[in-house]
């Protein structure tokens, strides 16, 4: 790992350490460094390279370089995992994960170090991530899985209509002694490969809530993700909402929540919609039957995955 100018000149402790965790990616890396502007006394930069191939690992390793911000490589691919490398590796006093391929906006360092200055009881915030589209949003696609894309922007800019939105780890940030507390991110979690895990971040905002800290989601903290053009083709949707149900069921069984009921509910919808996952992959038709189908089939997956090892296979 490089160390930033501010641990070599032995400056005061960073408030804030922003993680750019990345997998092959080395363009979005480059456009999400140039994003966060000019370097800031109370914030540290890293980027955890996870397992990416030769080439692209070095192109990560020249983007960081030329963006003077600190860099570490893992030999393993996992977004979990590198997300707790950054954690362990982390000096501020908060932590902040960004995706790759997320610009944040110009004020995106100031909104976030105003908001961790405003309200010590906070243990973790998050905010919106607004779409820049490769292509246009199919007219096909459900609106209900709009999320799914990672996005989150419709929300109205008051108390009220925030206090029940969750922050997506695209754009957030936990208060690192308390993320610390709780054991960073579960490696049973999250992106692995060319595996769409997911529910990584769910899983520990769910357990900071049920001990009662604070999260709080900021609408005036904004990140523009891009959304990629092979997204937005059905057999990508109904994949996804497989990995959806499998993540759902691996996370329940994490939280040590009791799944029995919605375990049955959901075999049985597999078992009398499997037939739709039978549908041309590239068909539009049926889209919404297809997902639902597909989400029921992984839910039931993740709950024999749980009551093997725990662990999904690469």
């Amino acid at each position: 790992m490089r160390r930033s100018s501010q641990a070599a000149t032995g400056a005061e402790p960073a408030i804030l350490t922003v993680a750019i965790c990345t997998h092959n990616r080395s363009n979005a890396v480059a456009r999400c460094l140039a994003g966060l502007g000019p370097p800031h006394p109370a914030v540290d930069v890293l980027v955890v390279d996870s397992g990416s191939d030769g080439d692209e690992a070095e192109a990560i390793l020249r983007a960081a370089m030329a963006h003077g911000v600190e860099h570490m490589r893992l030999a393993s691919v996992g977004l979990s995992a590198a997300r707790n490398a950054a954690l362990a590796a982390a000096r501020g006093q908060w932590i902040a994960y960004i995706d790759d391929d997320a610009t944040p906006a110009a004020d995106w360092v100031v909104v976030l170090l105003a908001s961790i200055a405003d309200d010590p009881d906070l243990a973790a915030t998050g905010g919106m991530i607004l779409p820049q589209w490769q292509a246009l949003l199919p007219a096909w696609w459900p609106q209900s899985l709009r999320a799914v894309l990672t996005i989150i922007d419709t929300v109205e800019p008051d108390a009220a209509a925030c206090a029940d939105i969750e922050p997506f780890a695209a754009n957030i940030a936990f208060r690192r002694d308390v993320l610390t507390r709780f054991g960073g991110f579960p490696a049973c979690l999250g992106r692995r490969g060319t595996l769409l895990l997911s529910n990584e971040e769910t899983y520990i905002l769910r357990r900071l809530r049920k001990a009662h800290l604070r999260v709080r989601f900021n609408p005036a903290l904004v990140v523009h993700h891009e959304i990629a053009r092979e997204r937005l083709r059905p057999d990508w949707l109904v994949r996804r909402q497989y990995w959806s149900g499998v993540s759902e069921a691996v996370m329940l069984a994490a939280l040590g929540e009791r799944r029995m009921a919605r375990a049955w509910r959901m075999a049985v919808h597999a078992a009398v919609l499997t037939p739709w996952l039978l549908w041309p992959r590239h068909s539009t038709s049926q889209i919404g039957l297809r997902c639902k189908a597909a989400f029921a089939s992984g839910f039931v997956r993740g709950m024999l995955i749980e009551a093997q090892d725990g662990m999904v296979a690469v």
